[in-house]
């Protein structure tokens, strides 16, 4: 996300830079507008390192860069506005794309549902026919050149792209792409790429978003270019690929390029509705618009009247500013609303779209560029054009680590509650074995008081306690890592620790404390408004939002947003009249909390209130879709009401008594523990699917299953019919039954780790 830029003010060209969006190691992007304020708005800027020598060469690549650039005309890439590659310090820059990577996104949130991947796939296939058609090839569609953006993804990063019949500039002997993300003519050399190498690697990336895995990953380099040199991807990976998209992204992997689809064949492939991504992907895109307008506000040393830094959430194009800046969406007629550079071998003749280029001995070919780029790799890497970034933030950078031939993965992120509408659904990676953290065994360990939830963030699991403070134990073994004591004296039950780029933040009875989730330093504290305690408290999209119940006689509650990465920065305070405490719930651009009789909903921008629904008590809530789902323990039946304007849609399970919070997952299959059975509903329809007859157990979804937890075993489940797919698991588990001493769990990896109210946490292996 933008970070805001200190020191005196610095410009490149006719624009003033504002912040940073990443790095990399030739140079760096930055958000920038205008000095002058005129048009086009914000853009990403980016410039070359001082230490380079600049010679001609590099001058002319960079030329090159900015006039592939311009010639691509598309609504699905971002478009370039401006360049000098003759500058001092060469610069160019692009439309601004307020949203996080494909890598960002998978890294932080999982991997996308089918829906999210195919109209991700449509709006690539789009950008790649507008590519094509200004007879340009992109030749590092990757992750990380993918951005999401509300109204759909974007291609960036013409970095190494080359016209058709361009002239190769590239260092003798080197190759240019991504590890993982390359076609097997990439390794043939730059001349033996054609348009079918772009469709290749959009394979490549499906595969990645609806996994979380490449085709071709592998711990070692040697045996990943081997993999694509006969494009013979894993197929255990392929395997996880939702039934339609195996078949689309099989057809793309293709060895040969003739053998193929064609973009526009794709485009008819993969059209369907309108691109809806999930909660998880919705926050991060509203973190970037947020950490954007910050980094406005902190350049102009003031806080200027509300600025939309990204086009409308619902697409369609057009024009959204606020004083003095815009960011354009381009209209998309006869378009559907979209949802470290390794060289490498240089090789033969240009080709045209479409057509498999000139063969000399392919295997060769193939074995040739793949010792050079081993050799390229052996000695680090040597870039063949500056790695710079459009678009990414620092934690994209990172985040694209996860997917490289190297094996090395990003941190994972797992929040409690399985995503932000706190639904029980943990993503494929919850079955996903790659995912566990490295050297996990099964273990049991005691806090000194009872446990609220965990957090995973990387190898560590942050635990709270019911009193506030947290502990954290290395996810792998249970070993503790470092606590933070409670304080202030809590009036309430605290709420779940959040983690997020290294930073855990605890509750505490009087306030907040972000510390480093690695060591537990503190970095910064937020106290509790005079006359108040902490009641609640979320974490989405790069904000901490927080509920202050009245310390007191008369009632009342006050709410606050802060930057999640500067808790001293408070971005907004309401106050109410009634008591609103337990699960405060974020979802989309919606804040939900309940009285005992009232369920409300507050913008999230500036905490008014947006609707209310009287006489219903929300005290289990979950969010999936359109949909806010409302039940209360030992009631009857789950609330369907609609997430906006809080009218009652139906219920389901009317005659179920209700004995522990429902879950809701990707499928759109509703699981729910009634007090005689665990049971499977369609949420669409309200259709009971399956029953089994459970009658305390705690269900933890993930992709298209379950995991089930009874008081000593853990059972895959299936979800559409919901039969059991073995006898279960035990896990030394931990009798709660009886006393209905529900814990709760989080699921990585085909791991469980469970927090209970006595203050145990365990972790055990599904089948």
């Amino acid at each position: 996300m933008p970070q805001p830029l200190t020191g005196p003010p610095r410009t490149a060209g006719p624009y003033r830079l504002l912040g940073t969006l990443g790095a990399g190691g030739m140079g760096e992007v930055y958000l920038a507008r205008r000095a002058d304020g005129a048009a086009p708005g914000l853009v990403a800027v980016k410039t070359v390192r001082q230490d380079l020598d600049l010679t001609d060469e590099f001058r002319t690549r960079f030329r090159r860069e900015i006039a592939a650039a311009r010639a691509v005309r598309s609504p699905y890439a971002a478009a370039l506005v401006d360049g000098d590659a003759g500058a001092a310090l060469p610069w160019l820059a692009t439309e601004y794309v307020a949203g996080p990577s494909l890598a960002e996104a998978v890294a932080r949130t999982g991997p996308l549902p089918a829906g999210a991947v195919r109209a991700l796939g449509a709006g690539l296939a789009r950008a790649l026919a507008d590519v094509h058609a200004a007879r340009v090839l992109h030749r590092d569609l990757k992750p990380g050149n993918v951005l999401l953006a509300a109204d759909g993804p974007r291609l960036i990063d013409f970095g190494i792209a080359q016209a058709f019949d361009a002239t190769a500039l590239t260092t003798a002997g080197l190759v240019v792409g991504t590890p993982g993300f390359m076609a097997p003519e990439h390794l043939e050399g730059s001349r033996a790429v054609v348009a079918a190498t772009d469709v290749f690697c959009l394979g490549a990336v499906l595969c990645f978003a609806a996994t979380g895995r490449g085709p071709f990953d592998d711990d070692e380099l040697a045996a990943v270019v081997y993999r694509i040199s006969r494009a013979e991807a894993d197929p255990a990976v392929l395997a996880a690929l939702p039934g339609g998209l195996r078949e689309t992204v099989t057809a793309c992997l293709a060895l040969g390029p003739a053998d193929r689809p064609t973009p526009q064949e794709l485009i008819g492939r993969l059209s369907g509705g309108p691109c809806e991504w999930p909660d998880g992907v919705r926050a991060l895109i509203a973190g970037h618009e947020a950490a954007a307008a910050a980094a406005v506000r902190a350049e102009a040393g003031s806080a200027p009247p509300d600025i939309t830094v990204a086009a409308d959430h619902r697409g369609g194009g057009g024009d959204v500013a606020g004083p003095g800046l815009a960011v354009h969406a381009p209209p998309r007629p006869g378009h559907p609303p979209a949802v470290p550079h390794a060289p490498t071998r240089l090789g033969h003749a240009p080709a045209v779209p479409g057509q498999p280029a000139p063969r000399r001995s392919r295997r060769k070919a193939v074995l040739a560029g793949a010792a050079a780029f081993l050799a390229a790799a052996a000695i680090g890497a040597a870039v063949a054009f500056p790695q710079l970034t459009g678009g990414k933030d620092r934690g994209a950078a990172a985040a694209e680590a996860a997917p490289a031939a190297s094996g090395a993965k990003a941190a994972r992120i797992v929040p409690p509650y399985g995503n932000a509408g706190h639904s029980g659904e943990f993503g494929a990676a919850a079955r996903d074995r790659s995912a566990r953290p490295a050297g996990w065994s099964p273990w049991n360990t005691r806090l000194d008081v009872g446990a609220t939830a965990c957090a995973l963030t990387g190898p560590a699991l942050v635990c709270g306690t019911a009193a506030g403070g947290a502990t954290a134990l290395d996810a792998a073994t249970g070993k503790r890592l470092w606590s933070i004591p409670a304080e202030g004296g809590a009036k309430a039950q605290m709420p779940a620790p959040a983690v997020a780029d290294g930073i855990a933040y605890v509750p505490q009875g009087r306030g907040i404390t972000a510390v480093d989730s690695a060591g537990g330093r503190p970095r910064w504290s937020i106290t509790a408004p005079a006359g108040t305690f902490l009641s609640a408290m979320e974490l989405s999209g790069g904000v901490l939002y927080a509920v202050w119940s009245a310390d007191g006689d008369e009632p009342g509650t006050r709410m606050t947003a802060h930057r999640a990465d500067a808790g001293h920065e408070q971005l907004w305070e309401t106050e109410q009249k009634a008591d609103l405490g337990g699960t405060l719930l974020v979802h989309g651009d919606r804040l939900y909390l309940s009285s005992t009789t009232t369920t409300y909903a507050f913008g999230t921008r500036d905490g008014k209130e947006a609707a209310r629904r009287p006489g219903l008590m929300c005290a289990m809530a979950l969010a999936h879709k359109d949909a806010l789902l409302c039940a209360l323990g030992g009631d009857l039946g789950v609330k369907v009401l609609d997430a906006r304007t809080l009218e009652p849609r139906t219920v389901l399970a009317p005659g179920v008594r209700i004995a522990a919070a429902p879950a809701v997952g990707d499928r759109g299959v509703l699981v729910v523990q009634g007090d005689r059975e665990l049971a499977g509903y369609n949420l669409a329809s309200g259709e009971r699917l399956w029953a089994d007859d459970l009658k305390d157990s705690v269900p933890v979804l993930g992709g298209d299953g379950a995991l089930v937890v009874t008081d000593d075993k853990l059972y895959p489940h299936g979800l559409d019919r919901g039969a059991r797919l073995g006898e279960g698991k035990r896990y030394g588990g931990h009798e709660w039954s009886r006393a209905r001493r529900v814990p709760q769990a989080l699921a990585v990896g085909q791991v469980v780790f469970l927090a209970y109210p006595d203050g145990t946490v365990l972790s055990g292996y599904a089948p």
